[in-house]
């Protein structure tokens, strides 16, 4: 495979890392000026080349829509910086490290920042070709065209702090830490299909559950699972050599189960009011690939949402004015 078409084969593997309701994601992509296109959100099904690294660094920043019934600690924005690296271990099988910081502001109360939770993921490609099989070493650009799958398996440290304090000198609550207390792990899978030389479909699905943590006052707290569905497709609509421009568009299916919690002497951890529910997003963006680097950027809207307990709910996923993501990513061979 010539040094071009091998270039033109890169893409990251997108991949969640802990919570977009508390925490943020990861995500970020590189191709070359022909090949499939990767969205923002949506994982797309690609391997990285065997002995290539990835780097890559997200923004993603959520202001929320306030309520008087919520004055006045109304949740005003949420930040999410994460950096994240991986690397090609064979033609199929690739390996990720993320490491995410989070700031979230509340109004009186000051903002929670610090190092969320680390993560590890691995990913293995797979293809249809008279046949599913493992993602061989090299792939011509029509036979990248072929239908691609991807199999992929994470899990999070609890590394972030859960002690934060805000203005008045008492313990945010939990969702406003920048870490979850206990591990967290995701299992996912992701199909790509590029249609023509243009067009590229993706989708994936996801879920991830986490394990509950005992705070210092006692309150034993368990966020709830998130199962993840997204959709996308990128249009390729200029291409020069070393330089590609994609349009994007997203549809983000999200469901989040109600967060349990189990009060200091009770028996057993109980279903909290006002959490949880259900979210469809929609999100525009556009990727420009230059040589090795790629830089996204989008935005996204709740377009359906069907929370539980609405008119209690407020800085929750569902409830942003919008959400903005900025992605970086550069790919080097070994």
């Amino acid at each position: 495979m010539s040094l071009r078409r091998r270039w033109a084969a890169i893409a990251l593997l997108l991949a969640a890392v802990p919570a977009r309701a508390h925490h943020g994601t990861a995500a970020g992509g590189f191709i070359g000026e022909e090949g499939p296109g990767a969205a923002i959100e949506t994982t797309s099904a690609l391997p990285l080349p065997a002995r290539t690294l990835l780097f890559l660094g997200k923004e993603e920043y959520s202001r929320f829509r306030r309520y008087e019934r919520a004055e006045p600690v109304n949740k005003a924005h949420f930040s999410f910086t994460t950096l994240g690296a991986g690397v090609g271990l064979l033609p199929w099988l690739s390996a990720y490290a993320f490491a995410p910081y989070a700031a979230k502001a509340q109004d009186t109360l000051g903002t929670s920042a610090g190092l969320g939770d680390p993560s590890l993921l691995a990913a293995v490609g797979l293809k249809w070709d008279e046949g599913l099989r493992l993602v061989p070493e090299k792939e011509s650009l029509d036979e990248l065209r072929d239908w691609h799958f991807s199999l992929w398996a994470s899990g999070s440290a609890p590394l972030g702090s859960v002690a934060r304090r805000d203005a008045r000198g008492e313990p945010f609550e939990p969702e406003m830490q920048t870490g979850f207390g206990a591990p967290s792990g995701t299992l996912g899978a992701a199909v790509l299909k590029q249609v023509g030389t243009r067009l590229t479909f993706l989708a994936d699905a996801s879920h991830q559950r986490f394990l509950p943590h005992t705070y210092g006052d006692g309150a034993r707290h368990e966020f709830g699972a998130e199962t993840r569905v997204n959709a996308a497709a990128a249009w390729r609509v200029m291409a020069r050599p070393r330089f590609r421009l994609d349009v994007l568009g997203e549809l983000n299916g999200l469901r989040l189960a109600r967060d349990r919690e189990r009060a200091p002497g009770a028996a057993s951890l109980e279903p909290l009011r006002a959490s949880g529910g259900d979210v469809l997003y929609a999100a525009l963006g556009a990727r420009a690939h230059l040589g090795r680097l790629a830089i996204a950027l989008g935005v996204k809207r709740a377009a359906l949402t069907r929370l539980h307990e609405a008119s209690e709910q407020q800085g929750s996923e569902g409830l942003e004015a919008y959400r903005a993501t900025a992605v970086v990513s550069w790919a080097a061979g070994l």
